[in-house]
């Protein structure tokens, strides 16, 4: 049974809301993690996946980062979600993290981290000091 399956039967049964735009799930949470080169979950910078709308899971067999056979929520279930958390730490974070969160204009690549923007739902951001030392003076909730 592939998880594509899995979820499908569950938002069918509604176990998983649908999101009130698109046929796509609406999970009460996606927790992300960030890599250096700005990607999140296995959604890679200039990778063809990138622009896949139409499944909801998708699979890549050419990872820049080990494994190379990956498999991934696409951003419209990621962007449906009620809550998206993302997390990163630590100093090689920081570039990608300025190109993700600051308006640095319109030459600004398309990091996947960029392009999370949960339509109806709310985005949060959990940063160490050394991850956010690039960032422009925005507002932070220093938790400790």
């Amino acid at each position: 049974m592939t998880m594509k399956f899995v979820i499908r039967q569950l938002v069918r049964t509604r176990v998983i809301s649908v999101s009130e735009i698109s046929d796509c799930p609406k999970f009460d949470l996606v927790l992300l993690g960030m890599g250096p080169d700005g990607h999140v979950a296995s959604l890679f910078p200039n990778h063809s996946v990138l622009g896949e709308n139409d499944e909801w899971v998708t699979f890549i067999t050419d990872s820049p980062k080990p494994p190379p056979e990956r498999i991934t929520f696409t951003l419209p279930v990621i962007n449906s979600a009620s809550n998206v958390a993302v997390v990163a730490t630590g100093i090689s974070k920081a570039e990608a993290l300025h190109l993700a969160i600051d308006d640095v204009g319109p030459d600004c690549p398309s990091l996947p981290a960029r392009m999370v923007q949960p339509t109806n739902g709310k985005l949060v951001w959990f940063l160490d000091k050394a991850a956010a030392s690039k960032l422009d003076g925005a507002q932070f909730s220093d938790l400790g």
